[in-house]
């Protein structure tokens, strides 16, 4: 048994405290190996005394009795074998309803197979819609864009659009710096 696990009276509590005190808490080791208690267990009883008083040990003496008056064992007389074997080792016995566990599990896992399912087949619808709606804003975006290259070159080349009315296409800035030159 070690020193920490000893019942120590309050007398002896109170003397080695007092002595401790006495020294200022000072040359605690000493103390220790004469009355063979640790410093850790002296310093505690020190503050104990300083803060509570001479009759401090005795009133926790006191309440350590009273409570191992209360934690008396009971003794009981229980005519079920079930129940006094439960008691025995601490557990009851558990009478499970198999059949009801069981479908309840494999309800539990098809629902979960089912929000899954579910699940995945929306993943699939939004994502082919998506592809659906790419695609034909695609086809749009490739008429647009090569109506504004046509559009572009139009307005940016030399070239003939009726050639027996004598009509030409010229670049817009040639025409701007041509208009520019007249005013002068």
């Amino acid at each position: 048994m070690t020193s920490e696990e000893k019942n120590y009276t309050p007398e002896f509590k109170k003397e080695v405290a007092q002595k401790a005190l006495d020294q200022s808490k000072q040359n605690l080791e000493s103390l220790s190996k004469e009355y063979d208690v640790p410093v850790s267990i002296i310093l505690m009883w020190a503050t104990e005394l300083e803060k509570g008083g001479e009759d401090v040990f005795q009133k926790a003496a006191e309440a350590s009795g009273q409570t191992e008056k209360e934690s008396e064992n009971v003794e009981l007389d229980v005519s079920d074998e079930e129940v006094a074997s439960s008691l025995e080792h601490g557990v009851m016995f558990d009478h499970l309803n198999y059949k009801r566990l069981i479908f309840w599990s494999v309800l539990g896992i098809i629902l979960v197979l089912v929000f899954v399912q579910a699940l995945f087949e929306m993943y699939q619808t939004n994502k082919s819609s998506l592809q659906n709606r790419v695609s034909a804003q695609s086809g749009e975006y490739y008429q647009a864009n090569e109506l504004k290259k046509e559009a572009e070159e139009k307005l940016s080349t030399f070239g003939v659009i009726n050639l027996e009315e004598g009509t030409y296409r010229m670049p817009i800035d040639s025409v701007i710096s041509e208009m520019a030159v007249d005013a002068e």
